[in-house]
């Protein structure tokens, strides 16, 4: 699920699940496709796939439109934003909440490190 209010300190940080972060990565370097394509494209279940792109489409980071493809219509899936401005906000979001927590020790730490606004 899209992480919004958490951060879970791990491998990685990552405002996406790990299929999130595969069907992101899909459609930012392939552009629109359907469900089945993306699910073949990256060895995922069709159903896992296309509840994710639901919760994708559900939080603003793709699009979905019906469009004909093969004669027949179908739901394709485009990504709404750039993985730098997910990337951005993802960042924006932690940093405004590391403030609103724990504000001076945040100052304090960049800085330390010499980083000015």
């Amino acid at each position: 699920m899209v992480k919004v209010e958490r951060v879970e300190f791990d491998e990685k940080i990552s405002p996406l699940s790990p299929l999130e972060e595969r069907i992101m990565e899909f459609l930012w370097q392939n552009g629109p496709a359907h469900v089945a394509l993306i699910s073949e494209k990256i060895d995922a279940s069709l159903s896992s796939v296309a509840a994710t792109l639901d919760r994708l489409v559900k939080n603003g980071l793709v699009q979905r439109k019906q469009e004909k493809i093969d004669g027949r219509r179908k739901f394709v899936f485009y990504p709404v934003v750039s993985k730098d401005e997910l990337e951005r906000k993802f960042v924006e979001n932690v940093l405004d909440k590391l403030m609103e927590n724990f504000g001076e020790a945040v100052a304090e730490y960049f800085h330390k490190k010499g980083i000015k606004k």
